[in-house]
């Protein structure tokens, strides 16, 4: 009979692309990863599970035809296993988390947090991508539920609103337009620090200058980043004005904030799949949310409250 643990360090194996990476996600030693992936392998017949392709590990034929039994092996372990210990009030298992950038990465510890308080037995593992990546590990099962920044309005997706938080421009203290209200022409003549391309609050900035006259490809953009760390320490630096939540403003004197012409907002959405496989810990985190304790979390956090 096939062992579970090794069926879970193949689909690590297979999602990172490296045994070195599997083994710190797993906690093991990359021996360890590879003495699993041998014994997996000589449990097959000594089918070859994967080939090395430069610095990857890469699926074989007979690796690609494992996949989607192991997932759903693994899969069925954990429910049978959460179902079991539930019977004593427990509740366990490890949950997939993707995250996008930004004050995603705020947002996510402090929910987390907030559910381990009330469920000590539950694992997480939190992986931070744009959005495409975030859907694309939701169908695949690497992540049973992600924070994106835009709603997907798909019907295969169950979508949660988190809030919406307010969008700042900064620049150094210094910086002629601190303090000032400029209008998006003005602000089309300065070096600009934006989020990267496909994320929705880089869309929402473009179709502002847009509308303003002012194309995407006509703006002076010198730095494209989602960290919300980088975004300041450039704009301190003089690079350009960042466009940051307001809730990650820096309480310091070098950082100056310009009102821009029209409110900004960033907009946060938990997603999982509707019909998917159940996860109790996942509906947890879910009506931890929508509860009164959630909501208050969030407001904490500097998101106002949505509609729906």
């Amino acid at each position: 009979m096939l062992n579970t643990d090794h069926l879970y360090t193949f689909l690590i194996v297979a999602e990172t692309g490296s045994y070195t990476a599997a083994a710190t996600r797993l906690g093991f030693t990359q021996p360890a990863v590879s003495q699993h992936i041998k014994a997996l392998e000589a449990q097959l017949g000594d089918l070859r599970l994967f080939r090395r392709v430069g610095k990857r590990m890469r699926l074989t034929h007979a690796g690609e035809e494992l996949l989607a039994h192991a997932r759903e092996v693994v899969s069925l372990a954990e429910r049978t296993e959460q179902h079991m210990l539930s019977l004593r009030g427990q509740l366990t298992g490890r949950v997939g988390i993707g995250c996008a950038p930004t004050s995603g990465e705020r947002v996510i510890p402090v929910l987390l947090a907030a559910l381990h308080t009330r469920h000590p037995g539950v694992q997480f593992a939190v992986d931070v991508g744009l959005p495409e990546q975030l859907f694309d590990w939701l169908e695949r099962g690497q992540v049973q539920a992600a924070l994106v920044d835009d709603h997907p309005r798909r019907r295969a997706y169950e979508v949660l609103e988190l809030g919406r938080e307010p969008v700042a421009c900064v620049a150094p203290r210094a910086h002629p337009l601190v303090g000032t209200t400029p209008d998006w022409e003005a602000l089309a003549r300065q070096t600009l620090i934006l989020p990267q391309r496909g994320t929705a609050l880089r869309r929402t900035i473009e179709d502002h200058f847009r509308r303003q006259g002012s194309a995407p490809t006509q703006l002076h953009i010198v730095l494209e980043t989602d960290s919300v760390a980088v975004a300041l320490e450039a704009a301190g630096d003089g690079l350009g004005i960042a466009f940051v939540p307001r809730s990650r403003l820096p309480k310091t004197r070098e950082i100056g904030e310009i009102r821009p012409p029209v409110e900004l907002e960033q907009s946060w959405f938990l997603v999982r799949q509707r019909g998917g496989s159940p996860n109790r810990a996942v509906d947890e985190l879910w009506h931890l949310i929508a509860s009164d304790d959630g909501r208050k979390l969030l407001t904490r956090l500097g998101l106002r409250h949505g509609h729906g």
